[in-house]
């Protein structure tokens, strides 16, 4: 036979410890603030069957949002009032995420607070591709098909001098480079040798620009344009020429691309956002 209990307090906990110390654990079911608890035989467990309901009785889970403006609108649906309040945290290390918990605690007690969702701000391939490559020291004709391959990103000096440097570097790469002069102008003037047999001898030049200015989103989906410098940089090593880039301070580039975002997200949702984590 089945018993149903309907009780809200204390005494349900102390009644289902009863049974099963008891042995009386068989086929019993209590029900505890609406949600189905039955008392199950071998070891007498407590199991939990909300699943047999018409509906949950409370919100739960996490929702993984891929852009921001989805997250916005998903706080939106589901933030709640002063009694159960929705709170917004984000942090940039190890890397950039935002977070409402939707049943927070309060001051006047705990919640649950396993109702959230998150937004982990994905960084744009442009973004990526420009900070792996970072420091990497690049033969001349890799570094040049680099430079070609993201040319779209610079936005200084012009894309037309850009390729010209890129063509000047993948048609030298049979000579031996002898120095470098730094220019009053800003540029680096490279200095080098042919070393194939019709024009062996034969002296050349061309300058590269010190630094070189970068424009893209730093978040996937972002519409905002982020700038970036990137400092060239290069060694003459046995005649050859090596090349890379150094970017010039990206984290503070990052830390303001996230505040941008955090000014978007609150507004947004018109909650305020606490650096951090929730605890």
């Amino acid at each position: 036979m089945t018993y149903t209990y309907t009780e809200t307090n204390m005494s349900d906990k102390n009644e289902i410890q009863t049974a099963i110390e008891a042995g009386t654990a068989l086929a019993r079911t209590l029900e505890i603030n609406g949600t189905p608890i039955i008392l199950v035989p071998e070891g007498y467990s407590a199991e939990e069957h909300a699943h047999l309901l018409a509906a949950p009785t409370r919100h739960k889970g996490k929702a993984e949002l891929l852009d921001a403006a989805s997250f916005i609108a998903y706080v939106n649906a589901f933030k709640s009032g002063p009694n159960l309040p929705t709170r917004l945290y984000y942090k940039i290390d190890p890397k950039p995420q935002f977070v409402a918990v939707f049943n927070d605690h309060t001051a006047d007690g705990p919640a649950f607070r396993d109702f959230t969702a998150e937004y982990n701000a994905p960084l744009s391939k442009e973004w990526q591709e420009w900070l792996s490559f970072n420091g990497r020291k690049m033969k001349q004709e890799e570094f040049a098909l680099f430079i070609e391959r993201n040319v779209l990103d610079v936005t200084a000096p012009p894309s037309a001098d850009i390729l010209e440097i890129v063509s000047t570097l993948q048609s030298t790469k049979g000579v031996n480079f002898a120095s470098g002069i730094r220019l009053d102008n800003g540029q680096t003037q490279l200095k080098y040798e042919e070393t194939v047999t019709a024009k062996a001898g034969e002296k050349g030049q061309f300058s590269v620009p010190d630094r070189i200015e970068i424009t893209i989103p730093v978040f996937d989906g972002s519409t905002v344009a982020d700038r970036l410098t990137a400092k060239f940089r290069y060694r003459i090593d046995g005649g050859s020429l090596i090349m890379w880039y150094d970017l010039e301070r990206p984290h503070k580039v990052l830390e303001v691309a996230v505040a941008d975002l955090h000014k978007q997200i609150a507004e947004g949702t018109s909650l305020h956002a606490f650096k951090g984590e929730p605890a």
